[in-house]
């Protein structure tokens, strides 16, 4: 059955179903419109096509504001699209020596793949002894493997640290991968913009794949790098038959030798 056949089917029944008009019969008046009126009998349906024009709803189709033109316009959003996420991506972290490209180039002895840290343990200048305890103690919470040189203990670590600065340095003094870092304040800064966990992080890994294993705590000097000496007990005097007491030539001025399991290379030794 086409389509055709149904509407008239249709106008069929609508046209049974209307009442007969009479001659003289006429609509009244519309008390708020003029007397023209016009008429509709039955024979205005008689078109098929204008009465299912005039009663059916038209379909409303969204078309997209701008038709895209071909196919390569697609292509080139997508890559638009791919360009943005590439830009909000996060940039690759900076490797250690992108971080300590800024800090000069001062290599003490032994430091040119660890973490050295001057101090002193003597209370003689009490902010110097505060300000060491302090960089050492936010090393240690920040679970960082440093080399502590205690200037105090031998006067040689004290010339290293004179050499590595070209000045008369006083501890504490910084250096990571033969880079001076700086003392107390460029520490204690660097550590509130957030930057010396990465320098520490970076150089523990850089260490790491050079094969270097950190050390624990050494027994025989308790992590002091010092032990007495041997040879004159720490009396920095020896005795023999002939001469009676001589310099001990083996220990330095406070009658202490490096621990021969974890020292570090040393500058020199006190006569």
């Amino acid at each position: 059955m086409t389509i055709k056949t149904l509407k008239a089917r249709i106008l069929r029944v609508l046209r049974s179903s209307l009442p007969a008009p009479a001659a003289s019969a006429s609509p009244p008046p519309s008390p708020t419109k003029p007397d023209r009126f016009v008429v509709l009998a039955a024979d205005a349906l008689s078109d098929d096509a204008s009465f299912f024009d005039a009663h059916e709803t038209p379909t409303k189709i969204n078309l997209p504001a701008r038709p895209i033109d071909d196919d390569w316009e697609l292509v080139d959003q997508q890559d638009s699209d791919d360009q943005d996420s590439l830009a909000s991506a996060p940039a690759p972290a900076p490797d250690l020596d992108d971080l300590l490209r800024e800090f000069p180039a001062r290599c003490p002895p032994g430091g040119e793949g660890a973490v050295v840290l001057y101090t002193t343990t003597l209370r003689g200048i009490r902010k110097t002894f505060e300000d060491c305890n302090e960089v050492r103690a936010l090393l240690e919470n920040l679970a960082a493997s440093f080399q502590e040189r205690d200037v105090s203990m031998d006067r040689g670590l004290r010339e290293q640290l004179w050499a590595a600065t070209g000045d008369k340095a006083v501890p504490p003094r910084l250096f990571v991968h033969g880079r001076d870092i700086g003392g107390a304040a460029q520490v204690l800064a660097l550590h509130e913009d957030g930057r010396l966990m990465s320098l520490l992080q970076l150089s523990s890994h850089a260490t790491a794949a050079s094969g270097a294993t950190k050390k624990g705590k050494c027994a025989a000097c308790g992590g002091l790098r010092f032990v007495v000496c041997g040879e004159c007990d720490g009396s920095r005097k020896v005795f023999d038959g002939e001469h009676g007491g001589v310099r001990c030539g083996g220990c330095n001025e406070n009658g202490l030798v490096m621990c021969t399991r974890c020292s570090y290379p040393s500058s020199s030794q006190a006569n």
